[in-house]
């Protein structure tokens, strides 16, 4: 028996056939039947086999490993014993160099590789051995299991077709490297190959066609330069691809529609997010809609959970931080002379340096109510100013907080004396309205002359604040003074 070196990336169909050949016997099959393998168990890669030939011939079992078949899908290529790491073929027809086949004109097959692995990958156009373009052969009748071993007279036919020197592109450079194992550690290294294919033809999909175009009809030509592509944006690793998506997809319209900035290129992947061998090509995805795109909450990313970038809209960080939009608005109109509408960005640090103040900030509706007076009461005390607003913003919006609030009513209300039996008194807001003048005059007029107040603890605010009848003679003196005055 004659046992000759394989050669890189050779498939166990081709170095069995070269051994039966130069040991005299007539085909492959004849090779299972002297050392007892199942034919169809070796060709399809089964470890067992492939150890036992590799042990009769002294070579290495891995390297005979490279190229085994996939009996349960025909357009499948295993590659090595990891049964993840599989690309897709052609079943139909294969391709071969006819610098490789130079031998057989010569009968010469120790020297004549007639079937190597990278050449059975439907990505690979070119060899790696010679930078050729492989010649296509499609037999009349394709065999069921060893295909690279179509007809022998096939083979010779396209031995002597003219040798194409075309050089090999990024995407082949890296099937030729997966397959001798030659890849320097790296993120594109340690994706699966079949993955790494079809990443970098739908990155070159998006560089040549763009994301929102008719991605049906791409000729096999247009499809190796998309692969070329996006191989070379593949091994630039992680801030490669995002520079490349920043390019291509960008931030999408309305700030947040990320399906719709990946158009055609958002199936290929949301539909392969539960796929382990996708998962690193999915998180960079994700990662970069994250950093890229908006979105109020947390949100999963072609299955990863992702946040956006921080708001920046008015309308965003007030929702964020729980402020009113309008009041907002007018604050940052009078204190910074920002005119910002609920469209518009804003500095976020700025809204955050407001937010503690304007969160509990009541409009002048409100403070009245909590006060227990009308509007026009309010705008009595305000103009007397015996209340001041926390923030004019102009004539007609004002705000208030708690605190100020609590503070004015604790100078009227809390320190009044609770009235006792069934004394003639009068509500303040009464006396008021009965006499025609503003609330707020009359609490100054109780104020100069020390009138003691009295409240009604069942009542709120000063709709609870009574004086005794006999001094509503003295109070409607000191206001007529008043307003001699």
């Amino acid at each position: 028996m004659v046992f000759p070196a394989p050669f890189p990336r050779e498939t166990i169909a081709s170095y069995g056939y070269r051994i039966a050949r130069l040991s005299g016997l007539s085909s492959l099959t004849d090779l299972g039947h002297l050392f007892d393998l199942d034919l169809r168990a070796l060709l399809e890669g089964d470890r067992v086999s492939v150890r036992a030939l590799a042990r009769y011939a002294g070579c290495d079992a891995a390297k005979l490993g490279q190229g085994r078949l996939d009996a349960r899908n025909p357009h499948r290529l295993r590659i090595g014993f990891d049964p993840r790491a599989m690309v897709q073929s052609n079943p139909r027809s294969f391709r071969v160099c006819p610098l490789c086949l130079r031998g057989m004109a010569e009968g010469d097959v120790a020297t004549t590789c007639l079937g190597r692995t990278d050449w059975l990958v439907a990505a690979n156009h070119v060899c790696a051995e010679h930078q050729v373009r492989l010649v296509q052969v499609t037999p009349s009748k394709p065999a069921r299991v060893h295909r690279d071993l179509a007809p022998i007279p096939l083979l010779e036919r396209a031995q002597r077709s003219p040798p194409r020197p075309e050089p090999a592109t990024a995407l082949e450079r890296h099937i030729a490297g997966c397959l001798d194992g030659t890849l320097v550690p790296s993120w594109a290294g340690d994706l699966q190959l079949d993955v790494f294919i079809h990443t970098a033809e739908i990155f070159g999909a998006l560089a040549m066609r763009g994301a929102q175009a008719d991605w049906s009809e791409i000729s096999g030509e247009e499809r190796r330069r998309q692969g070329h592509i996006g191989a070379q944006v593949l091994v630039q690793g992680v801030p490669g691809i995002k520079a490349f998506l920043a390019e291509h997809i960008g931030t999408g319209r309305r700030g947040n529609d990320y399906r719709y900035a990946f158009g055609q290129a958002f199936d290929p992947f949301y539909f392969r997010r539960a796929l382990p061998a996708y998962r690193p090509v999915c998180e960079v995805l994700a990662d970069y809609v994250g950093e890229t795109f908006r979105f109020t909450g947390q949100e999963k990313v072609f299955g990863i959970q992702t946040r956006g970038i921080a708001p920046k809209t008015l309308r965003a960080l007030c929702t964020h931080h729980g402020i009113g939009l309008k009041i907002t608005a007018q604050v940052l109109k009078a204190q910074y002379g920002l005119r910002a509408g609920a469209s518009a960005e804003v500095r976020p640090e700025l809204i955050a340096e407001l937010a503690p103040a304007l969160r509990d900030l009541l409009n002048a509706q409100d403070a009245a109510r909590a006060l227990g007076v009308s509007i026009d009461v309010l705008k009595g005390l305000i103009a007397d100013g015996l209340l001041l607003p926390d923030y004019q913003f102009n004539d007609r919006m004002r705000g208030f907080s708690r605190e100020t609030l609590d503070r004015f009513l604790a100078e009227w209300c809390k320190g009044a004396r609770a009235k006792r039996g069934r004394g003639t008194k009068i509500a303040l807001l009464e006396l008021a309205r009965s006499r025609c003048v503003r609330t707020s005059r009359l609490l100054l007029a109780v104020r100069a002359l020390g009138v003691p107040l009295l409240r009604d603890a069942r009542r709120h605010g000063l709709a609870g604040v009574f004086v005794a009848e006999a001094d509503t003679v003295a109070l409607l003196r000191q206001l007529r003074e008043q307003v001699g005055a």
